[in-house]
């Protein structure tokens, strides 16, 4: 079976929010996802020092990052723990996991891509597979993705300041997704 770890930030609960839904997307493919959120007192100084949690990602067969957009970027809490993944970076540890990224903003553009770039740029320097979206609003029956954003998720805020209902949906997609993708590449490996 799969274990897919999801690494996030989330000030307000909207990330989180995200992040349970990419969960349950994974858990109802059958694949066990675990939570990891980054915890500001996890931060001493700007540096980022939960090292158990960042050596027990080696254990997981994919890693999926989360955090809201601040000012076109990640949030300093979650740019705080990508910094401090160069010693995993040293020894290969993530090399050939799989990798996907979401992203949480106030508006509907606000560079939310930006922040999943940063996410990609991250996977390739630890040598991750990306994966990124496969539908959207004009491919899917369901209208899933209405972002149209292919690297990763995109969400923002409904009227009623609330994650809009579709950015969740197509977060419950992706989890999938990302599980049915775990498995082909660990099923993969255990030929070679």
């Amino acid at each position: 079976m799969s274990n897919i770890a999801i690494v996030y930030f989330s000030k307000s609960g909207a990330t989180r929010a995200l992040a349970k839904a990419i969960q349950s997307g994974i858990e109802c493919a059958l694949y066990s996802a675990t939570l990891f959120e980054i915890e500001s007192c996890d931060i001493e100084e700007g540096r980022y020092v939960n090292n158990h949690l960042l050596s027990s990602l080696k254990h997981f067969d994919a890693i999926v990052f989360g955090s809201p957009t601040y000012m076109g970027s990640a949030s300093a809490q979650f740019k705080a723990f990508m910094d401090a993944s160069s010693d995993e970076y040293v020894q290969l540890n993530w090399r050939n996991k799989l990798a996907a990224g979401f992203t949480m903003g106030g508006s509907l553009n606000g560079e939310q891509q930006q922040t999943l770039l940063g996410f990609f740029a991250l996977a390739c320097q630890h040598g991750m597979i990306w994966a990124g979206l496969d539908v959207s609003k004009h491919t899917d029956n369901k209208a899933l993705n209405r972002t149209g954003s292919s690297i990763g998720l995109v969400a923002s805020y409904d009227d009623n300041k609330q994650v809009h209902p579709n950015d969740l949906e197509t977060a419950h997609y992706f989890g999938s997704r990302i599980a049915d993708l775990a498995h082909q590449r660990r099923h993969q490996v255990m030929l070679e």
